[in-house]
């Protein structure tokens, strides 16, 4: 009888196909409109929330000034104002500025950074989301009053002040020329000093305009209880009743209106006017403001990126097309190489696709270039647990195993290399997550979902898939599982025990080749061909239309820039829609001075001649003309400006710090997994896998950072954050290989062959890894050539085209760096210490006999007894 064939697992295979079905109909009410008009189906249902450098848009980075608060506000920031203040940022995107999509999230313990897609006035997201709109009621106690003029000040109104703000003060002794007392001068401290501060906007219920129908309006308020409770004690207090007191309301530290209590006004129900000359459209704002809520601390401006949205609609049109073709050329892999089970997997990887991209439009995901890349690379992963799993089972079946038994041994030895690999994966993603900005995040959380989704798509329906048909009995023939195929060295593994390949032997060649690869980029490297962008130099950063006829190439637009005291630019040059684009980066201070007066200032005219001064420099059309592009008003821009950013010297110096420490943490955190996971005979055993894993993963990334000199030198590419990502996904996924080989080795310590030595078992695991090591990286490597050949962006093709090199690098140093690496601390062990601390020794040491670990397994079929010393590997207790 089958061992899968009983009616009991048959039910549990057909309820668990049933299971499947309902999770793909949820999935599809999620991802397509199909559903729509199904009754309570509609809400489940979620536009895609797409990056910047996908719908256009601003990104700013705010940093709060925490000096501003109290050593108790100090204490609750974290917990309180926070959360507080990013719902704040949140509610003005939508109130004020009309997007729904923002994108906002805090960044270290006191920055906000605030992405708004589609939205490009970059005057009116600034005023609105940076302003503190914190409102005050003060009794302005020592100001004149019609009951009591004899007072230290006096107020009255300019009518050339901005609306809202006319109220000025002065000494009331003052000289008739003399200015009005200044907000924030010293003697403006000294006048407030004296007043008393009654209430917040904290304690307003509502905020309303009420329109005069002169094209002016005021703002009438609620209190909530408190607040009118407040408001009410004073205005009845002996003090001020009937005593034409008066009201100070300021906002964000500006007196916006200023009127003394009429006689018989006690605010009992806690309603009141601002009275102010406020236009309809600031008053709206202001109302918008309130509702919102005030920020509890100022937020200084540290960095902005713009981009226009056309930009990104050629990007994201590639970029599908790469997805498309990828998906299309993984599944044709999987069908036409494993036939049957590559089916089956190809059903899987529909799944698959399917939910995560569910998953990330229920969850919110932004949609970046590089979000969009991070998922597509997932596709290409997602299938190497099948291979591994199908590369088994082909084992099984040639050492001559039932059908039956092979499938049951596929899943079960391929599970501890699968479980690993994937956790480094992870690893790297998490930290990712934390040290990265918005595509950086973005990507690395599509990334790590999509390698947890592929776990459950990878083995769990893959291998009920395969149980309920072995059940029905469809697909019976071995031959339908690709048993015979050996296209990719799978026949080395069959003469693996006599006929290994030489790898130990000639390790001094290998290493040699290694050396080869790293050493030009390290010459490139000291002639500067490293060239960051600005996030790590700290600067600008323009991408500019150039106009036909224009030099496309780098060095004369960089002569061109130099020409006009713009020094040390580094220029690159690009396709885009509509002609060829250049991505200026320039440093500040101290090399262009007169450029940082004009970025650094809070002037919008000097900011506009900031990029004027670029513009013209390479030729560009400069003319500023408005644009109206998404929502919101029109913003004044520089017409061939496509894109600008800036970054302060604080984002430079927190650009570095998380580059280092996240190759530091990820390399860390990946040797203490591997030490624990093949620790077979103590952690110093342990050790030696995850040194020399990273001794390899070393070797990659010097390669990565070598392309990217040599890139940088004849290209002018430019090292990015996405850079960074790239080295940590190369960190990431190169150990997969070298984890596929290792676990073998593990395996084979646990039966070893008779006489066999160090070197010759490492040669032997290696042979008989050989085929499922090329094909799990294939599918990875084909998935990035096409995105590198589609990447509309010269960022987003240089972190391609690095992760590309960086895989075909780790293949290679899984194969030939990391378990040489391993046999030499081998022999080391063995000629400091003797063969009892050798691998070899201590793991045969702590192996049970072998007639404890035999079962038999398959029932009536007849199956030969089945080493369960295969399985995973666990230290004795």
């Amino acid at each position: 009888m089958s061992v899968f064939g009983g009616p009991n697992l048959r039910n549990r295979g057909l309820w668990f196909l049933v299971l499947i079905l309902a999770l793909v109909a949820i999935s599809l009410a999620i991802a397509t409109p199909i559903f729509s008009r199904v009754p309570g189906l509609k809400e489940l249902q979620k536009k895609p929330k797409y990056g910047l450098d996908v719908a256009g848009g601003i990104r700013f980075t705010f940093k709060a000034n925490l000096d501003q608060l109290t050593p108790q506000e100090r204490a609750d920031w974290p917990t309180k104002y926070v959360p507080q203040t990013l719902k704040t940022l949140e509610d003005r995107a939508a109130r004020n500025l009309g997007v729904v999509e923002a994108n906002v999230y805090l960044k270290g313990d006191d920055r906000f950074v605030v992405e708004l897609p589609g939205f490009t006035n970059v005057d009116e997201a600034r005023r609105v989301m940076s302003r503190t709109a914190r409102l005050e009621f003060w009794w302005a106690r020592n100001v004149g009053n019609p009951y009591n003029e004899a007072k230290p000040y006096v107020e009255s109104e300019d009518p050339s002040r901005p609306e809202g703000y006319r109220s000025v003060f002065r000494k009331a002794i003052a000289a008739p020329d003399e200015p009005p007392i200044e907000p924030g001068s010293d003697e403006w401290k000294r006048m407030v000093s004296g007043w008393r501060l009654l209430t917040t906007g904290d304690t307003l219920q509502s905020a309303e305009v009420a329109s005069l129908g002169t094209g002016n309006a005021n703002i009438v308020i609620q209190f909530n209880p408190e607040g009118t409770r407040v408001i009410h004690r004073w205005a009845i207090s002996e003090a001020v009743l009937n005593k034409k007191q008066n009201l100070a309301i300021m906002l964000e530290g500006r007196v916006i209106s200023f009127a003394y209590v009429k006689d018989g006004n006690t605010f009992q129900d806690g309603g009141s006017t601002i009275e102010g000359h406020f236009s309809l459209s600031e008053a709206q704002t202001i109302v918008d403001l309130l509702r919102s809520g005030a920020l509890k601390t100022d937020l200084v401006e540290e960095d902005v990126k713009t981009l226009e949205p056309s930009v990104g609609q050629t990007a994201l049109h590639q970029i599908l097309i790469a997805g498309f073709s990828s998906f299309a050329i993984v599944s044709l892999f999987l069908i036409v190489y494993y036939l049957f089970p590559g089916l089956l997997a190809f059903l899987a990887l529909c799944c698959y696709t399917l939910f995560c991209y569910s998953i990330f439009n229920w969850i919110g995901v932004t949609f970046s270039l590089a979000a969009i890349a991070g998922f597509i690379l997932s596709i290409g992963m997602a299938v190497d647990a099948n291979i591994l799993i199908f590369e088994r089972m082909k084992e099984e079946l040639r050492h001559g195993r039932s059908l039956l038994t092979s499938i049951d041994l596929g899943f079960k030895r391929a599970f501890p290399a699968i479980l690993d690999s994937n956790v480094c994966t992870i690893i790297t993603c998490v930290v990712l997550a934390n040290v990265g900005t918005g595509p950086v995040k973005g990507f690395a959380v599509t990334l790590m979902t999509g390698v947890l989704i592929s776990l459950f798509t990878a083995i769990t329906i893959t291998r009920s898939l395969l149980k309920l048909t072995q059940g029905w009995g469809i697909a019976q023939n071995p031959m339908m599982f690709g048993a015979g195929r050996g296209w990719f060295g799978e026949r080395l593994e069959a003469e693996a025990n006599d006929r290994p390949l030489q790898i130990m032997k000639n390790m001094k060649i290998y290493f040699a080749l290694s050396l080869a690869l790293i050493v030009p980029g390290v010459i490139f490297m000291g002639l500067g061909g490293l060239k960051y962008n600005v996030e790590f130099l700290g600067g600008v950063e323009a991408l500019v239309a150039l106009p036909p006829g224009a030099p496309t190439s780098s060095k004369a637009l960089n002569d061109m820039l130099e020409a006009k005291g713009l020094h040390s630019p580094n220029t690159k040059i690009t396709a885009g829609p509509n002609g060829y684009e250049a991505s200026i980066t320039l440093p500040l201070k101290p090399i262009n001075p007169d450029l940082a007066a004009l970025v650094d200032s809070s002037n919008t005219e000097d900011k506009l001649k900031a990029q004027v001064m670029i513009a013209s420099a390479v030729g560009a059309d400069s003319s500023i003309v408005e644009k109206q592009i998404g929502t919101g008003a029109a913003s004044r821009t520089v017409k061939s400006i496509l894109g600008f950013e800036h970054a302060s010297e604080t984002v430079r110096k927190e650009t570095w710090l998380g580059a280092i420490w996240g190759v530091i943490f990820s390399s860390v955190l990946i040797v203490l997994w591997l030490t624990i996971r093949f620790a077979m005979s103590g952690w110093i055993a342990g050790l030696r896998f995850g040194f020399s894993a990273i001794v390899a993963l070393l070797h990659d990334v010097l390669v990565v950072l070598g392309l990217a000199a040599i890139m940088g030198y004849f290209v002018n590419w430019e090292i990015s954050q996405l850079t960074i990502t790239a080295m940590l996904t190369v960190i990431g996924f190169s150990v997969h290989d070298t984890i596929v080989i290792f676990d073998r080795i593990r395996e084979n310590l646990r039966r070893p062959l008779t006489g066999e030595d160090f070197d010759h078992l490492v040669d032997r695991s290696i042979t008989q890894s050989f085929a499922r090591s090329i094909n799990t990286s294939a599918t990875v490597i084909v998935t990035l050539a096409i995105l590198v050949a589609f990447s509309a962006t010269p960022d987003l093709r240089h972190f391609t085209l690095a992760m590309l090199v960086g895989i075909v690098s780790g293949t290679y140093s899984s194969i030939f760096n990391a378990s040489p690496i391993l046999a030499l601390l081998e022999r080391r062990v063995l000629k400091r210490k003797g063969p009892s601390a050798t691998l070899l020794h201590t793991q045969k040491a702590h192996e049970p006999e072998p007639d404890v670990i035999l079962r038999r397994k398959g029932g009536d079929d007849g199956e030969a007894p089945v080493d369960e010393r295969f399985g995973q590997t666990k230290r004795k207790r």
